[in-house]
């Protein structure tokens, strides 16, 4: 492995996240009071993080390692794992130096926004500083459409060689590229997401009459499906029905493959015939359908009322979002088991959803029942197939491998959880929902995470950042193996 060209290259992120750090540091310097002037919250918060973090990216990028050279399969894996793990390092730099939070709870704070994941250590969101939120929510939006993916898009040396990195980030079993190149793709991918973004904070700033801060900041994590708000009682306590309704169209458009909405300017009954979308689109309706009889019996007086509180959290929930406008946590059992199984459905492949992924389940049970079929006709040849195209035998092992991979991890991970004094339903609902990159769950972390101890949230982000890379790119960096090559 060349790890100069690794170092090179992580380097050249961390030196445009800290350029990229500008956003903030503008937003504290317009709401910092009149006439405008650098206050100390500013330099620390700010300034200081933003030199630290781009000068360490200059020394790494030209001092340590080049960025020339070919990245091969082993550089890929190392860049974007480790590339990942960097920039959640140097975005708790913020979080840091205004002393929001402290050291551990700043780096799970920064994993949590840049995978997307929403889950949150913060307490009284109303006393801390407006550009510190908007960092948060900045960070969702950033890690999205992913961060190795936005340096392909912007930086040429990445556009030469970035199939290695395009592949290891791209979220789903088959990485679906519009364009040959992967430099187009990366870009147009990019501007789709934009467009959306740019939708959503005019319709919920001109429609819903929202501020535009909390606007901005909103779509900044509904693209990203990260569910970060400003509000300190999350979309609930904005007390808005056009807001709420926008933002389930929105969640709802990302958590659909980012391909397919460029068939929508293309051919839009691809996406009507899109297997995985009708899945995705039943599995959703069926969904809204339970909890919203079960909250009708139980809780609401009003078929509307449960409708839109279970319509919203299921879509919430199922894109991994993680947005809430009621506290589920007092819902009914079947609701909360019907949340909890959507935690690990997810979203299409190639969306910025989390978790495993509704391409996944649906290759998963054609094959249970072509199993079956072929226990019935054993000499019978079936072919197993995804519309009209076969899949290849090569995708179905690397799809169980990874379900297999899932809930191993999963079931480790709550045991680790439980071993620290969690209750089972926190301990494997917290596991869940970050390893899905969900963001909230059941029992103490229903609403944050401020109460697990130091190890847990370590051994949580580790999950985020696990389930953000879709498992093997980090799996394959804890093997001596990739490290003796």
């Amino acid at each position: 492995m060349d790890q100069k060209i690794v170092f090179g290259s992580i380097g050249s992120i961390v030196k445009y996240l800290g350029i990229l750090m500008i956003v903030p540091l503008g937003v504290a310097i317009w709401y910092g009071g009149r006439p405008v002037h650098i206050s100390p919250f500013i330099i620390k918060t700010w300034l200081i993080p933003l030199a630290i973090t781009t000068i360490f990216g200059v020394i790494l990028e030209r001092k340590v390692g080049v960025r020339e050279g070919v990245i091969k399969r082993r550089e890929g894996f190392a860049i974007v794992a480790l590339g990942w793990l960097a920039v959640a390092y140097f975005g708790s730099l913020p979080y840091i130096f205004s002393a929001t939070l402290g050291p551990i709870d700043a780096f799970f704070e920064s994993m949590s926004g840049f995978t997307t994941t929403g889950s949150t250590v913060m307490l009284n969101l109303g006393d801390v500083d407006l550009s510190i939120l908007l960092w948060r929510s900045f960070t969702q939006w950033i890690g999205g459409m992913g961060v190795i993916l936005l340096f392909i898009a912007v930086l040429p040396t990445f556009g030469i060689a970035g199939s290695q990195l395009f592949d290891r980030e791209f979220p789903g079993p088959m990485a679906e590229r519009i364009r040959p190149r992967v430099q187009v793709t990366a870009r147009m991918l990019w501007s789709i997401y934009v467009v959306l973004t740019v939708a959503e904070v005019v319709a919920l700033f001109y429609a819903a009459k929202m501020p535009l801060y909390d606007s901005l900041c909103t779509a900044f994590s509904t693209m990203p499906t990260g569910g970060f708000s400003p509000h300190p009682e999350n979309i609930a306590g904005y007390l808005n029905p056009i807001a709420e309704l926008i933002i389930v169209v929105f969640m709802f458009l990302a958590g659909m493959n980012f391909v397919l909405h460029y068939s929508l300017l293309r051919n839009p009954r691809k996406i009507i015939a899109n297997k995985e979308f009708q899945v995705y689109c039943f599995l959703l309706l069926t969904a809204i359908s339970i909890i919203t009889a079960d909250l009708y019996i139980h809780k609401f007086a009003s078929i509307q009322e449960a409708f839109r509180y279970g319509g919203f959290q299921a879509v919430s929930v199922m894109t991994t979002t993680g947005f809430t406008t009621a506290d589920f946590n007092l819902w009914s059992p079947l609701s909360q088991i019907i949340l909890l199984s959507l935690m690990f459905i997810g979203g299409c492949g190639g969306s910025t959803g989390g978790s495993i992924k509704v391409i996944r389940i649906y290759v998963l049970l054609k094959y249970i029942g072509l199993r079956i079929r072929h226990i019935l006709y054993p000499h019978a040849v079936f072919v197993l197939k995804l519309g009209k195209k076969p899949i290849s035998d090569d995708i179905l092992q690397g799809i169980t491998a990874f379900v297999f991979s899932y809930f191993l991890i999963f079931a480790v991970c709550s045991i680790a959880m439980t071993a620290i004094g969690f209750d089972m339903i926190s301990a494997v609902s917290s596991v869940a929902a970050t390893l899905g990159n969900v963001g909230p769950g059941f029992g103490i972390v229903a609403a944050n995470y401020a109460s697990v101890p130091a190890i847990g949230k370590i051994i949580l982000s580790f999950c985020m950042w696990l389930g953000r890379l879709e498992l093997f790119t980090v799996l394959v960096l804890l093997t001596p193996a990739f490290w003796k090559g």
